[in-house]
């Protein structure tokens, strides 16, 4: 239920955006404990109007790109080792590094010296820092003012993580890992 309970939501929320998205669900099966189920669910949330709102884009700029009009958010889980790990992935335009670091400067968390050294998972480190925004201003979409990063804090408060890979022009992808059961 976890899973397939967006389904109608990313719907919704692409076309309210003016794009076009479906969902796609795999792993639904997986057997969690309800703590952890309700604990997940406004974290998996945000990354999907994330998804939505940074990844995907506006369906002429997919055409235009060779991509079908209509984007994928692709929600995946399966057990490992007493864990859940949860993949949120679209088939956007992906994470432009650029604009982080650029962002990350103007935020003053690092200098631009800093940020010419940083590694590509140092600089994608980045987008779970307190307060750290791509945006100007917060808008109802994916930020309203929140972060990624207190999708940082709710994973590790059930002792789990989250990370973060990005293909450019190919999308980008959320790995949520959290204990399948809190006892």
């Amino acid at each position: 239920r976890l899973l397939n309970r967006h389904l109608r939501a990313v719907r919704t929320l692409a076309r309210e955006n003016g794009k076009e998205a479906a969902l796609q669900v795999s792993g639904a099966n997986i057997s969690l404990d309800r703590q952890v189920s309700r604990r997940l669910a406004d974290p998996l949330l945000h990354l999907i109007r994330n998804s939505i709102d940074h990844g995907i884009e506006l369906p002429a700029v997919r055409l235009a790109a060779g991509k079908p009009a209509e984007g994928t958010i692709t929600l995946s889980a399966e057990a490992r080792d007493g864990f859940v790990v949860i993949s949120v992935e679209d088939d956007g335009h992906g994470v432009d590094r650029q604009m982080v670091a650029q962002r990350a400067i103007a935020q003053h968390l690092l200098t631009a010296d800093e940020a010419e050294n940083l590694r590509e998972e140092q600089l994608l480190g980045l987008l779970f820092a307190p307060g750290f925004s791509t945006r100007e201003s917060a808008d109802e979409m994916s930020g309203r003012g929140v972060g990624l990063d207190v999708v940082k804090r709710s994973l590790e408060a059930l002792g789990g993580d989250v990370r973060v890979s990005s293909k450019d022009g190919r999308g980008t992808r959320f790995e949520l890992r959290a204990p399948l059961n809190l006892s």
